[in-house]
């Protein structure tokens, strides 16, 4: 505008001066000229005037933009370093506790960015509560000016998430002191926090550690150990730190293992197995031992470390067991997995170089009544007697192993015919069957051995074992304390037995058991007094099976608690019926096995049947064998004891034939003794036949109890046993055992 207006009036001037002086054409052309030349220096002026303003402005807005974009660099490397560190800033106003905060700060307290008026109680109510109170108090006292603000606290993140951050400001003050404002800063330490404590727990887990551990540099020099270490080795850091580690080495393992050892180290960085060391005090032990590479930036090893542990109790551990495995515990003699082992190693040589082998399979005479009566330790301490017995019979390359119980198996190699192993079983007959003194008893113990002959009698372990205990069934049969070679005709009686423990399982649920019941005779007036409940099988096929053939097997495969229960019950309610036909005041005997009596519900059973069949307790009488009464006569009594309250009569069965303790027998609560049949058959038979009826019918008589004799069969006998006072008889001499209906017709001609 100005350089317009000047042009203007000096363009006007020269005009009027043109107009005013047109008589002079020259004059005026040459003031023309010196007024052009004027403006044109002029407009120059004017022109660079402008050009230099327009210049100075240009660079003044320049540098401001400049300023402001290293302003902003500034600020975004300040954000990126707080970023970095993980730091944030902020500055509270005391008077309105309004915060101002960068935005580190805000991603640290993970506040919404929209938000953005923030107040001292929005970060104060992100501190975790257990520490709230505490924060706020340093921080109050930090605005008093009692000192600067340093706090480390946790922060409670919505999600459940922990934080920890370091906090520290200082406060500004006015002239007068009153605080204006608060400005800080606020880290995140929460990593540091977690390598601190991963560092601390490192450190535990070194120092606590129950194995051994050792630190070596690259040089395999120790630059530390764990007291574990200085247990197990029995040095000290100062006498470890420094040195090789193969000082601890007890020369048994190799040089090529230990190349192989650090081969794999170098080419793996790991490696793990068992070498063995030397203590300090001289001790030597096999320890399990790991090492691991620990490597630079350079992929240079820098440390090795080792830990490891004495092995010495696995390893005896393992020889323990590799010795259970393979061995009998109680006697030390090889067991079943280690005989069968030998057996196809003998048979294998045998057959390349046609030889024979011979298994003697050996059970024990009367074993189950010296471990029942006496108890299991004392059957125990036989059992190892015999085994050492055996062992020093036969020869060193023989094999003696215990299969369980009482059934031992020797086998015998490079046998040139079968009469050595008659003379190796008739020399094991002796030797087992001498006496045995055993915690103050004298005790007797027969073998019966059963003999199969590879390849006669088989051509693998398995039947020969199968045949030889076939034998031995053959030699108990045959009277015990004998040995027999293996026939044809005992396999099929093995079959026999298979097929009846078979036919036994399916039985009971197709009903084919019944009872009979033999008459129990008062010999003073000639009544029946009660009758004994017997068990009988009507097997579909071969007919009435009598006990002796299945009780035993009843027994072995644990049928004889369902048996008994059957028998107990049908007895019970036949006795209900006998009631009901007018027999009154019958006893009836009930044989309880070993199983029922320690099941110990026993009287449980008993009053159930007595209420359901309304019986008069005093009609049933519970007989139990001498062996069983005697196998924990403790809880024999307790259970006795509590029938007997109830009012039940009491049995000892088969008297005579185990043993018995007397102090226990005046402690249970009994009845009756039963006599066994074996001693009633022998009155007669010889001078002394007669002695042990008459000490037991003595024996019972002084106790108070009434004695009862089984088996009586002729009237010599029955004559001897009313003479010497016998109470009851039952025996084929007044009646065999009958079904209810023959019995009862029985008793109503008997008594009348």
């Amino acid at each position: 505008m100005l350089l317009a207006y000047v042009l203007w009036s000096v363009f006007e001037g020269a005009w009027s001066e043109a107009e005013s002086a047109t008589a002079n054409y020259a004059e005026l052309l040459a003031t023309w000229q010196q007024r052009v030349t004027s403006i044109a220096v002029v407009s120059l002026l004017l022109f660079a005037g402008l050009a230099l303003v327009l210049f100075r402005l240009f660079r003044a807005q320049r540098r401001e933009r400049q300023a402001a974009e290293r302003l902003r660099q500034q600020q975004e490397q300040l954000e990126t370093a707080q970023r970095i560190a993980q730091l944030g800033s902020w500055e509270m106003d005391v008077r309105t506790r309004k915060v101002v905060c960068s935005e580190e700060q805000r991603r640290i307290f993970e506040i919404d960015p929209a938000k953005a008026d923030l107040v001292y109680e929005d970060f104060l109510a992100m501190v975790h509560p257990d520490e709230r109170e505490r924060a706020d108090s340093t921080f109050q006292s930090a605005i008093a000016g009692d000192h600067l603000l340093q706090l480390k606290h946790r922060l409670l993140m919505p999600d459940g998430r922990i934080k920890y951050v370091m906090e520290t400001g200082e406060t500004r003050f006015a002239e007068d002191g009153k605080p204006l404002t608060v400005f800080g800063t606020s880290q995140d330490v929460t990593g540091q926090y977690q390598m601190e404590s991963q560092m601390q727990l490192l450190a535990s887990a070194f120092q606590y550690s129950g194995e051994a551990i050792l630190i070596t540099d690259h040089e395999n020099r120790i630059v530390t150990v764990n007291p574990a270490f200085s247990r197990l080795t029995g040095y000290l850091p100062a006498e470890a730190i420094g040195r090789n580690p193969r000082f601890l080495s007890a020369g048994r393992t190799t040089r090529e293992e230990y190349q192989e050892m650090w081969q794999t180290i170098q080419a793996r960085g790991f490696w793990q197995g068992e070498i063995w060391d030397r203590r300090k005090d001289g001790g030597i032990y096999p320890k399990w031992m790991s090492v691991s590479v620990i490597r630079d930036d350079d992929d240079g090893i820098r440390y090795y470390v080792a830990h490891f542990t004495d092995v010495s109790a696995e390893r005896e551990a393992e020889a323990q067991l590799q010795h259970i495995a393979h061995h009998d515990m109680l006697t030390g003699l090889l067991n079943r997995l280690s005989l069968a082992g030998r057996l196809e190693q003998a048979l294998a040589a045998a057959r390349r170089e046609g030889g024979r082998v011979a298994l003697l399979f050996i059970d024990l005479d009367r074993f189950k009544v010296i471990n029942d009566t006496l108890g299991h330790h004392v059957g125990d301490e036989l059992l190892i007697a015999v085994a050492g017995r055996l062992r020093e019979a036969v020869r060193d390359s023989d094999v003696v192993a215990r299969l369980g119980g009482d059934e031992f198996v020797v086998m015998l190699t490079g046998m040139e015919h079968s009469g050595s192993a008659a003379m190796i079983a008739e020399k094991l007959i002796l030797s087992v069957g001498d006496p045995y003194v055993i915690e103050g008893h004298d005790l007797y113990t027969t073998p019966s051995i059963g003999i199969a002959i590879f390849p006669i009698d088989g051509d693998d372990g398995q039947t020969l074992m199968k045949n030889a205990d076939a034998a031995m069934y053959h030699a108990k049969a045959a009277g015990r304390n004998n040995f027999q070679f293996f026939d044809s005709r005992m396999n099929d009686a093995a079959l026999e037995r298979l097929k009846i423990e078979h036919s036994l399982r399916h039985a009971l649920s197709r009903n084919e058991f019944l009872l009979h019941f033999q008459p129990v005779i008062d010999v003073a007036s000639g009544r029946v007094d009660g009758v004994e409940a017997l068990i009988r099988w009507l097997h579909p096929e071969q007919g009435i099976i009598p006990p002796g053939r299945f009780i035993g097997i009843a027994e072995e495969t644990g049928l004889i608690q369902p048996l008994g229960d059957w028998v107990f019950w049908t007895a019970c309610r036949q006795l209900a019926e006998f009631k009901a036909v007018g027999l009154s005041g019958l006893k009836m005997s009930i044989n309880i096995s070993a199983m029922q009596l320690r099941n110990g519900n026993l009287p449980v059973l008993a009053k159930g049947a007595i209420e359901a069949f309304g019986l008069d307790p005093a009609t049933l009488i519970f007989e139990v064998t001498e062996s069983v009464a005697m196998h924990q006569p403790e809880e024999t009594v307790r259970i006795l004891d509590q029938l007997h309250a109830m009012g039940v009569g009491l049995a000892i069965d088969d008297f005579g034939t185990g043993y018995s303790s007397l102090s226990y027998l005046r402690m249970f609560p009994i009845h009756h003794l039963k006599l066994d049949r074996s001693f009633v058959q022998e009155i007669g038979q010889g001078p002394d036949s007669w002695v042990i009826c008459d000490a037991t019918i003595g024996l019972a008589h002084n106790l108070g109890l009434k004695l009862v004799a089984e088996g009586v069969e002729t009237q010599e006998q029955f004559d001897y046993l009313r003479l010497q006072g016998c109470d009851l008889v039952q025996g084929f001499l007044h009646s065999r055992p009958l079904p209810a209906d023959e019995v009862i017709a029985f008793i109503r001609q008997r008594n009348g």
